[in-house]
């Protein structure tokens, strides 16, 4: 059969960019959304804007362990695409939808069980917990939706039809936005829900959004123009890969998220709803501004595991040192932005002077962290692109420690200012850095590449 699509990643600066620019963009849309998602909740009070950085983050942890089969997933396919193995691309696919499917199922049926108590145990106050519960208990639904987009991008991305993104994103975003503002407010006909009302946006969103990649795959006739063959049956092999590449991803971003989440409870525990509103906007700013340098941990993994699959591992350390240049760049330029306006950025979330003024001092200190994450990000994906995701895990681990130390003696101990808590991104992004780099330099990630050893 013959085959019109090119699997080779390019790998010059224009490659680079015009792989990463749409996973950019497309990481960008959502995160425009969750900050707009914040500012409606903000009109409806502080309470509201603060209760939502707790659920948020919950739900983040979650995200994130679909982003880390994403990260398998995206790895093993990209590495299939470098060796012109097309079949085993959708095989691929196909069993990381059936995995994150199961764990749709075992993370919805927990939260609808021990949300309420887990908060009540957690510090939240009372009136605070039973709203996050309930808010949580609708908002979980839109796993199931999350998890099938997740997985299906990571194989438009490793077939470098990235351009499409943008457009999944897009359509995503705007049902989201419409629907936020009809269901919190009660507008366009729909019932003011409130709070709740962002839950429900949510859900039909990601249903929208699944729905949307879904068609896209099927336009991109796969069979014809890529020369890959579905094939919905369960191999053992492939999905023993999956598993065995996708744990030790998904434990790793469980644990940091999760650890997110911790820092989020202390916060409402020591704090009041200003700081945790302030912290809240903090989350929204620094997701928003990552987006382009999580792009380049993703293309950092789709680059370098296509590059490996063609037995190209000398070249690895120039995509490395291009990836962040770039990188590195363009955060410069979004830092200097924080530092200079940062009443401009936080004025968007609709509270008062007091506020802004609060939130000044951790929004210099995330913007800092920020120069750390563009390369940290970088390297980190690269241990990934060589399949070695059990080293990865233990970077995240004790990086995740030395994290927790840092934020409960801050936080819970000492009860120092919250721009002082929020340093713990330096600490954090610092342990991912460091490691990852050393292992590539001297470490013996040469060894055992192949997948199907």
């Amino acid at each position: 059969m013959a085959t019109t699509g090119n699997l080779k990643a390019d790998t010059s600066v224009r490659g680079i960019i015009r792989l990463t620019l749409p996973i950019s963009l497309a990481k960008l849309i959502p995160e425009l959304n969750y900050l707009i998602n914040a500012v409606f909740l903000g009109h409806l009070g502080t309470k509201e804007l603060g209760l939502a950085g707790v659920t948020g983050v919950y739900y983040l942890v979650f995200s994130a362990i679909g982003y880390g089969l994403n990260n398998a997933l995206l790895a093993i396919m990209s590495r299939r695409a470098g060796e012109e193995n097309r079949d085993q691309i959708y095989s691929t696919l196909w069993h990381g939808l059936v995995v994150s499917t199961g764990l749709a199922v075992v993370f919805v049926t927990l939260t609808w069980l021990f949300i309420h108590p887990v908060l009540l145990w957690t510090g939240v106050r009372t009136d605070g917990a039973s709203m996050a519960a309930n808010f949580l208990c609708i908002r979980l639904v839109g796993l199931f939706f999350l998890y099938g987009i997740q997985m299906q991008n990571a194989f438009l991305i490793s077939i470098q039809q990235t351009r499409f993104l943008v457009l999944i994103a897009l359509i995503q975003s705007s049902v989201n936005i419409l629907l936020d503002y009809g269901l919190i407010f009660g507008h366009f006909g729909l019932p003011a829900m409130g709070f709740y009302g962002a839950a429900w946006a949510s859900v039909l969103s990601e249903l929208t959004g699944v729905l949307t990649v879904f068609g896209v795959i099927l336009s991109l006739n796969i069979r014809k123009n890529y020369g890959i063959r579905p094939n919905h049956t369960i191999n053992t092999a492939t999905l023993k890969l999956v598993l065995s590449r996708g744990f030790p991803l998904m434990s790793q971003l469980a644990i940091s998220t999760g650890a997110w989440w911790v820092f989020y409870l202390l916060v409402s525990r020591q704090y009041n709803y200003e700081g945790q509103a302030v912290s809240q906007a903090m989350r929204n700013i620094f997701g928003l501004s990552g987006v382009f340098s999580w792009a380049f941990g993703s293309s950092a993994n789709t680059i370098l595991s296509n590059t490996i699959g063609q037995g190209r591992q000398e070249e690895i350390f120039i995509i490395i040192r291009k990836l962040t240049v770039i990188s590195l760049t363009g955060m410069a330029v979004l830092v200097t932005l924080l530092n200079l306006f940062p009443q401009v950025f936080l004025s968007v979330f609709g509270q008062g002077g007091g506020f802004i003024e609060a939130g000044t001092g951790s929004l210099r200190v995330v913007s800092a962290a920020m120069l750390i994450l563009c390369v940290g990000v970088i390297w980190l994906n690269t241990v990934v692109a060589t399949g070695k995701t059990k080293v990865v895990f233990w970077i995240e681990f004790w990086g995740i420690t030395a994290y927790l130390v840092y934020v409960w003696l801050v936080i819970e101990v000492w009860q120092l200012p919250l721009e002082v808590a929020w340093m713990s991104e330096w600490l954090y992004w610092v342990m991912m850095l460091v490691p990852s780099y050393l292992y590539m330099k001297w470490g013996n990630w040469r060894k055992g590449l192949s997948y199907d050893q």
